[in-house]
């Protein structure tokens, strides 16, 4: 049905193109110049593999409707729309493609044993300090009460930092109902940026993936003011709630306390299940061929007093919202996550920050996104780079070509510099609407 798609350009300005979203930088965290080797660059991933089943309650057959049941693409809850693979998504029942009649066996005792996969994940992964970033293409729908509530997932973008925490963002549509009226589906648009999952303790650094449980526990959720939403149950063992954005886009479709401790008997099954995120295809270089023998060398690093530090300040994630029509081009505009650098080694040696960016999903250069740097805080002998304009405007590779964030000069002084670029996005006026997103790489040389 056209409904679950995005909708076609309205006429007149405003044009909606959802979740133009910027993934964070990659190798984020801190660079220390002394006496260890430098650190291995990421390694880029063209394989990586998501696999989860959501939660038990999304295995489980509610009261009345039929089961909880995942399908890939988008649905509208009919057995037309059913689908068990979809593009680089599909869906698994006890590890084997299920089928219209048996989706729900199982299902009465919370064991439907579902999962979604999805392949072709594409980003980075730097296994020395454990940040990753991966986008995945494709949608998953999940159908709860037979169909009678369906809504999609699309295109996930799975980021973790150098502590371990990351999270899981995706834009969200479907369709919303009632109780009172649960046999009439009203379609929903396209929610960007919602936060499905929320990580803690991930170790990305074997350089095979990772598997982790997605917060829960002890996670508070308010109901927004004037929601009506049920209080959340704080007394009852296992309490906790799923990320507030995925919360609260459930006022939509009418499931928001499937998602949160609210003191029910279905509060057991609320929690989410471990998923599992996978790589080891992608990492790593391949091996000398026949006849070939593989030689390395490490150069230490000159100790000298004093070091050079870098790090992103925020989540690594930039959403830059929708374009608005500007009569020959979409534009749509942010900024990146400051980045703060310290350099307090006494020669004061040269040092630059730069950045480039991959071509969006969906086919988007990533020429078409521009920038213009600044220096927010002044120290360490920052000098903002020079500004990159979008190639729909003459700019060239824009930031698909490695541009100056930063630098500064032999010999500046010590300290501390905040430095950050205004983006500037600028595509065509027949861009098809939809979420595109890139990953952008932060690189800094010293």
């Amino acid at each position: 049905m056209t409904t679950l798609d995005h909708p076609a350009r309205p006429p007149g300005p405003g044009r909606r193109l959802a979740a133009l979203a910027v993934a964070g930088a990659v190798v984020a965290g801190t660079l220390a110049v002394g006496a260890a080797p430098a650190s291995a660059a990421p390694q880029t991933i063209d394989d990586a593999t998501l696999r989860w089943g959501l939660s038990t309650e999304v295995q489980s057959a509610p009261p009345f409707g039929g089961c909880n049941y995942l399908s890939a693409g988008a649905s509208d809850g009919t057995q037309a729309s059913y689908q068990t693979s979809a593009g680089d998504v599909t869906v698994l029942k006890d590890g084997a493609a299920p089928t219209w009649a048996n989706k729900c066996a199982g299902a009465a005792n919370h064991a439907a044993n579902q999962e979604v996969v999805w392949s072709g994940g594409t980003g980075t992964v730097d296994s020395d300090s454990g940040e990753v970033a991966l986008s995945f293409t494709g949608r998953l729908s999940v159908n709860f009460y037979g169909g009678l509530v369906p809504f999609t997932i699309e295109n996930p973008v799975v980021t973790v930092g150098t502590d371990g925490t990351g999270q899981m963002v995706a834009t969200l549509f479907g369709y919303g109902s009632s109780m009172e009226n649960p046999n009439v589906k009203v379609p929903l648009d396209p929610v960007p940026g919602v936060v499905v999952a929320k990580l803690s303790g991930v170790d990305a650094g074997n350089g095979t993936g990772f598997t982790v449980t997605p917060d829960y526990a002890g996670v508070e959720y308010e109901p927004p003011a004037g929601s009506g939403g049920t209080p959340q149950n704080r007394t009852n063992a296992g309490w906790g709630s799923w990320p507030s954005s995925w919360v609260d886009f459930h006022y939509e479709t009418g499931l928001t306390s499937y998602w949160y401790s609210s003191g029910g008997t279905a509060d057991p099954y609320k929690a989410p299940s471990a998923l599992t995120v996978s790589y080891e295809g992608g990492v790593g270089n391949p091996g000398p061929a026949d006849g070939e023998q593989a030689i390395s060398v490490t150069v230490p690093e000159v100790t000298e007093p004093g070091e050079f530090l870098w790090s992103i300040d925020g989540d690594r994630a930039v959403n830059l919202g929708e374009t608005t029509d500007q009569g020959t081009y979409l534009q749509a505009t942010g900024a990146i996550d400051p980045i703060s650098v310290t350099d307090t080694r006494q020669s004061g040696p040269e040092w630059s920050v730069s950045g480039q960016v991959s071509d969006f999903t969906g086919g988007l250069p990533g020429s078409y996104l521009g920038w213009s740097p600044r220096v927010l805080t002044a120290g360490a002998g920052a000098v903002a780079g020079g500004a990159v304009t979008s190639s729909l405007d003459g700019g060239g590779g824009g930031l698909s070509e490695s541009s100056t964030l930063a630098a500064a000069p032999s010999g500046h002084g010590g300290g501390t510099a905040s430095i950050g670029a205004d983006l500037d996005l600028r595509l065509p006026v027949g861009t098809a609407s939809g979420s595109y997103t890139t990953t952008l790489t932060i690189t800094a040389l010293s």
